[in-house]
């Protein structure tokens, strides 16, 4: 507490968003928050987008070219010192620009 005024802070950090629908749309909401500098380390421990079928991996490289790259055999996120593009996350659909393959995912 601060001269009778709360302090706070925002943290945004994350080691579960995985390249993909979910680390564009957390990156999205993170760019309309404001917050300038946040931390995502969970594509660090899974060979990008790997797991997913080939043809989902080309949707989301050809729907977000500044977002991904195509290197060693998977679409991963384009990291270019330390910074990630956005530019392609704006528009309809809530940084959305391709989608899931829903059919190849497991059921729970």
């Amino acid at each position: 507490q601060e001269a009778g005024h709360e302090v706070c802070f925002m943290s945004a950090e994350d080691l579960t968003t995985q390249a993909g629908l979910s680390v564009q749309q957390d990156l999205a909401l993170v760019n309309l928050l404001g917050i300038t500098h946040v931390e995502r380390n969970g594509h660090h421990y899974v060979n990008g987008m790997a797991a997913q079928g080939r043809q989902e991996q080309l949707a989301f490289l050809a729907a977000h070219p500044d977002v991904y790259e195509d290197t060693q055999g998977a679409v991963r996120l384009a990291i270019r010192d330390g910074r990630i593009a956005l530019g392609s996350l704006a528009g309809p659909g809530f940084a959305s620009g391709a989608m899931p393959d829903f059919s190849r995912m497991t059921a729970i």
